[in-house]
């Protein structure tokens, strides 16, 4: 593994202007992430206590579709229904064990979509869907995916517990004050909390934040019930609610915030497409209620945030298998050794992770750690340790992906 230092980044909150996004719990993007993942956890834990070892599988490709609905202030009508389709490659038998890839799939759905949308009606307008694409092929052994017994899964792991992919990922030291604030924020629009304070809210937010110079300007969208929201007039009340709220909470963010101390401006703005007799009105809370999609990858990144300013791992972690698909484990390996840098040596970091297909998980290829100063030949050194570290910790990230609950990640706004 070869390490390559450079001075060759800025720390985000050091540039004269900065912007993230975070799509929110109930966003079609968001949901198909936290569906695949939590899939994927399911169905590695469901096989380790029967097999002790987790087959090959990979369901990163979550499609959700949308219900198409009319949509009215008092209610709607849902015309065709959502659908949900799970499909890749799945090991759903071991010998005579059929794994039950349904069961798992369907309780899945049933626990993420009324947790994230506060909301269980979406479920009587929901059509799920399997479309399982295993099968043998030159480049594995035959029971890569079709295992006789259990002890055969651990036999090929033996030797295909190697980087399934090439692939480059990234992480960095910390996010931004945007992308926190952002993050923050969508937190609490989302939280029970709030839908107390404004009951028509529904989950499916978004909220974007520009900071230029010491000025901060927040963008949202919230979404309303239809049947909660009887009237234009009724709408632009709940609303006026919503903006009352939401300015208390960003005030109590920055309150919190010590990078937020050179703030000197800040604005509000929700909803900005509205005009007279249009609204953002979603069946369910959420735009999945009324024709919009959602697919794993086009949402929040593993940072929790969208920051386009920032470089960024291409990689959809969510679905992926957590033993050696390498775009999930390298984005967060990624990040971890980034963030450690920054806490055992106070330099700010980015580091790339360049990984070729067939390699060993804690020896990829290339490794490049940017940093935001000059550094002396000590602090190289220090870098070079704590990235090793870092690295040679590969083969643990699967005990923590599956020990992690995708939905209380999300909710949290923190990497692994």
């Amino acid at each position: 593994m070869r390490i390559s230092i450079r001075h060759a980044c800025v720390d985000p909150d050091d540039q004269p202007f900065d912007v993230a996004e975070r799509k929110g719990v109930g966003h079609p993007d968001s949901l198909a992430d936290l569906v695949a993942d939590a899939f994927s956890q399911r169905y590695s834990s469901w096989c380790l206590r029967e097999f002790g070892a987790i087959p090959n599988h990979w369901v990163d490709k979550v499609n959700l579709v949308g219900a198409a609905a009319d949509v009215r202030f008092g209610g709607f009508d849902i015309l065709k229904p959502a659908d949900c389709y799970l499909f890749g490659k799945i090991t759903d038998q071991v010998g005579a064990t059929q794994v039950p890839i349904e069961e798992i799939f369907r309780g899945v759905v049933l626990e993420i979509l009324p947790a994230a949308l506060g909301d269980r009606r979406i479920l009587e307008h929901l059509r799920l869907h399997i479309n399982n694409t295993r099968g043998t092929a030159v480049d594995h052994d035959r029971r890569f995916y079709r295992p006789d017994a259990a002890p055969d899964i651990n036999t090929v792991l033996a030797t295909e517990s190697v980087a399934n992919d090439t692939v480059v990922c990234v992480g960095t030291s910390r996010r931004s004050l945007a992308a926190d604030l952002a993050i923050r924020l969508e937190r609490r629009l989302t939280a029970e909390a709030f839908r107390q304070a404004v009951p028509a809210a529904g989950t499916d937010v978004k909220v974007m934040v520009v900071r230029i110079g010491s000025a901060l300007e927040v963008t949202a969208a919230v979404p309303f019930h239809p049947e909660l929201v009887g009237s234009w007039p009724v709408y632009r009340a709940s609303l006026a609610e919503a903006q009352n709220v939401v300015s208390a909470e960003l005030k109590s963010l920055l309150d919190q915030e010590p990078r937020a101390r050179h703030v000197t401006g800040l604005s509000l703005h929700l909803n900005t497409k509205d005009v007279p007799g249009r609204g953002y009105l979603a069946p369910f809370g959420t735009s999945l209620g009324k024709g919009d999609c959602g697919a794993v990858g086009r949402g929040n990144r593993y940072s929790g945030v969208i920051e386009p300013l920032r470089p960024a791992s291409g990689e959809a972690p969510a679905g992926k298998n957590p033993v050696h698909h390498a775009g999930k484990i390298y984005t967060a390996l990624a990040a971890e050794a980034a963030e450690r840098v920054l806490a055992e040596t106070s330099v700010y970091a980015e580091v790339t992770i360049a990984a070729r297909n067939g390699g060993q998980l804690d020896a990829p290829a290339h490794v490049l750690v940017s940093v935001d100063r000059e550094v002396d030949a000590l602090t190289v050194t220090e870098i070079e340790e704590v990235v090793r570290g870092a690295v040679a910790g590969a083969p643990t990230f699967v005990a923590r992906f599956i020990a992690t609950e995708p939905l209380a990640r999300f909710r949290d706004g923190v990497p692994l």
